[in-house]
């Protein structure tokens, strides 16, 4: 009898022991770490969904701290700093890129007689001057330069010349303030003005790209506007902008664009030859390719390509890559020639549907700017890569194969990377 009153507690411990061991084991099993990423870019836009045609819900700002919990595509789901989810471009997150999406976050210029230039470099034009202690809103950033609106004016700015001064956290029950600005502008086709200062407001009015919109007052990162029937309502200020655009692409900036470049010419199909015929079309395309890959990724750019090895890919297939992809440009790169030897020089920019002349001639204008051979200008071209196309599309001509003084400048890494940066350049211009 003792020896069962004994044995029965020892029974009961040894369960209890085993339950417990269990459960740490299990929960090892099961626990899975958090994936956190602190975001270091002024801003990123927050999406509905897993795309591009999806709206921007929010923004998170520099040193917010969300959770992946999520992945689809190139795009990550993730729980936001207010416990909300969303999705945000996988790509921005992965490189931390500088100019991610378009926002307004307030600053102050802190020196005297600012430049604020066109473009990003310390050479290029001077816009206006800024007096110091003006206030701006930034709305893009790369490579240490802001970009920034004032008075109307779009530009960029050295960034340590500016104090960024909205760094207070959204406060949803902050009352409405007077709004030095009196007009803003659709970034974008189907900017939605709300009842409420909330993604969640009912829709009062839809206007799309280009269109003024009356400031009344602000709220956070809304504006309090007046629709065109009278109505006070409110519109977010990363879908809008207080400088007229020149683009209305769903993305908000070149970290934001998905870019499909085609290498013109590959495989069987060597494209023209040089007189000697030792170098061909295909050769010289697809170098000049990878460097603007290499340099639009540099900005943060989603890059595709047509095709990145000697592979021929048939010309309907090319549209049907750019229109699978909704790319927010393609461009097409390819050099010239002509039945007569030197008989013709330069550069040319062809686009197939009328809309895109906005492209063509901000592309256009950087390939002038940038490289050292003749430029002869846009023109319509009916190319199936273009005609088919149902995405942004230009077709570029480079050189004339046949024309030794194109052919010594084209074949050229320099030329190559001179071109990487006018592409660079105008299309970060073009979704501005």
């Amino acid at each position: 009898m003792l020896k069962k009153l004994i044995k029965k507690p020892a029974i009961k411990l040894l369960i209890i022991h085993l339950s417990v061991i269990a459960l740490v084991i299990l929960a090892f099993v099961t626990y899975k770490p958090k994936d956190l990423v602190t975001i270091e870019s002024l801003a990123l836009n927050v999406r509905l969904g897993p795309g591009l045609d999806y709206d921007i819900t929010s923004q998170v700002k520099k040193g917010d701290e969300v959770e992946i919990i999520d992945k689809k595509d190139k795009w990550y789901q993730v729980v936001l700093p207010n416990n909300t989810k969303g999705w945000i471009a996988s790509w921005l997150i992965a490189e931390n890129s500088a100019s991610t999406a378009i926002t307004s976050i307030k600053a102050t210029v802190n020196t005297d007689e600012t430049n604020l230039r066109a473009k990003a470099d310390i050479d290029s034009d001077v816009v206006t001057k800024v007096k110091k202690d003006t206030t701006v809103l930034i709305t893009n950033e790369a490579n240490g330069w802001s970009q920034v609106e004032v008075d109307g004016k779009s530009g960029w700015i050295f960034s340590d010349l500016l104090t960024i001064t909205d760094t207070s956290k959204p406060d949803s029950s902050k009352d409405s303030q007077t709004s030095s600005i009196k007009t803003v502008y659709g970034r974008q086709d189907e900017v939605k003005i709300r009842q409420e200062a909330s993604i969640d407001g009912a829709v009062l009015e839809i206007v799309n790209f280009g269109k003024p919109i009356e400031v009344v007052a602000e709220q956070n990162d809304w504006y309090q506007v007046k629709t065109s029937d009278g109505q006070t309502g409110y519109v977010a200020n990363w879908v809008v902008s207080t400088a007229k655009q020149l683009s209305n692409s769903n993305v908000s900036s070149i970290a934001e664009a998905t870019i499909m470049l085609d290498p013109g010419h590959g495989g069987s199909d060597v494209g023209s030859i040089s007189p000697d015929e030792t170098i061909y079309e295909k050769t010289i395309t697809l170098a000049t390719a990878n460097y603007v890959k290499k340099e639009l990724e540099a900005l943060g750019a989603n890059v595709m390509m047509t095709h990145n090895d000697d592979s021929f890919v048939p010309l309907a297939e090319i549209a049907a890559k750019s229109n699978r992809a909704k790319a927010d440009a393609f461009i097409s790169f390819h050099y010239d020639s002509t039945e007569g030897a030197n008989t013709a020089s330069g550069t040319k920019t062809y686009y197939y549907d009328e809309k895109n002349k906005i492209l063509a001639n901000i592309v256009n204008e950087s390939l002038t700017n940038h490289l050292p051979l003749p430029n002869r200008g846009i023109d319509f071209g009916d190319y199936q890569v273009l005609r088919d196309n149902d995405r942004p599309a230009l077709l570029l001509e480079l050189g004339f194969m046949n024309n030794s003084t194109d052919l010594a400048e084209f074949s050229t890494k320099s030329y190559q990377k001179k071109v990487a940066t006018a592409v660079a350049e105008a299309l970060t211009t073009y979704f501005e």
